[in-house]
């Protein structure tokens, strides 16, 4: 009898052992996929805030552009009818 009490014992020992590394195992991989999101989403968060500066630097230098045309023909319009500054004296 006390060497069945003694296999039952041992049972329950090494089934608490398994449970405690399965538990181990599972903690692992879900901190595991948690640090690869994480790493995800700091990626995405770089990579939209990189397109964001690509795209005001572009509607930026646009902006400018445009700027310069109209000036150039606001001088233009003004120069054909004598009121430029580059008029001839």
């Amino acid at each position: 009898m006390a060497s069945a009490q003694f296999n039952v014992d041992q049972s329950h020992d090494q089934a608490e052992a398994k449970t405690e590394q399965w538990v181990e195992s599972a903690n692992s991989t879900a901190n595991s996929s948690v640090n690869k999101i994480e790493d995800a989403i700091q990626r995405a968060r770089e990579s939209a805030q990189q397109k964001r500066e690509q795209n005001s630097g572009f509607l930026h230098q646009t902006g400018e552009q445009m700027m310069h045309m109209a000036q150039g023909t606001v001088d233009g319009v003004k120069n054909t009818l004598g009121i430029g500054s580059n008029k001839n004296k």
